[in-house]
């Protein structure tokens, strides 16, 4: 099959579902022969401390997953591809794109803890069918017990908090456990006071400049 081939598959573009998307193209590398390139690394170090290829077709492999690869991101997200092996995208995009999961997983969670059963659901069937469905997207994300519990922790926290935690984050909430959470929201409460201390010190010198700009100069006779 030839590489120029376009894939009619709907491309990743930083705001849908990762996990899924990740499945999918997989899927594709697989059947087209080249998935081990974004799996491992198949370089070594020379003498002289330079990453080259074991063998000519591991080189071959590489280039046609990321042509591949090219087709199922957008523009936008393939430029983490410049300068990068197959296996150095696809572990980029798990680093960034991974939390978005976590996110997800959050808001899910924060369902679950608000599902009430409603008064005209007799027999509860609403109320099951519902947990059941929310239950199911945390399985599609590989929820674990650990990183539920984790989860639960990081839903009850402001969202402010969650959001710098995220960001800052090089990992999903699967691999965060409490005390690097701890450490997390520590940081993410210095950054906020340190960030709202800086709007602060600028309203203060934009409403000083502007106070100055309408005050008429008094003119000596």
């Amino acid at each position: 099959m030839a590489i120029h081939e376009t894939l009619d598959i709907e491309k990743f573009d930083g705001l849908g579902d990762y996990a899924s998307w990740k499945d999918t193209a997989l899927t594709v590398l697989k059947a087209k022969r080249c998935h081990g390139a974004v799996l491992e690394d198949k370089r070594v170090q020379n003498g002289r401390g330079e990453y080259v290829w074991l063998t000519t077709a591991n080189e071959e492999e590489d280039s046609t997953a990321k042509l591949y690869l090219a087709q199922l991101l957008t523009s936008d997200i393939n430029r983490y591809a410049r300068g990068r092996t197959a296996n150095e995208l696809w572990e980029k995009l798990d680093s960034v794109y991974s939390l978005v999961n976590t996110s997800t997983s959050l808001d899910v969670v924060a369902d679950m803890i608000k599902l009430r059963m409603k008064p005209g659901d007799t027999n509860g069937l609403l109320y099951s069918r519902s947990f059941r469905m929310l239950r199911e997207r945390l399985r599609n994300n590989d929820i674990t017990v650990d990183s539920l519990m984790t989860l639960m922790f990081l839903s009850g926290l402001n969202d402010k908090y969650v959001h710098v935690i995220m960001k800052h984050s090089a990992t999903s909430a699967k691999a965060l456990d409490f005390e690097e959470i701890a450490m997390e929201v520590d940081y993410a409460a210095q950054t906020i006071l340190s960030r709202l201390r800086s709007e602060e010190r600028a309203s203060s010198s934009s409403d000083h400049h502007a106070s100055a700009a309408s005050t008429p100069s008094k003119r000596h006779v």
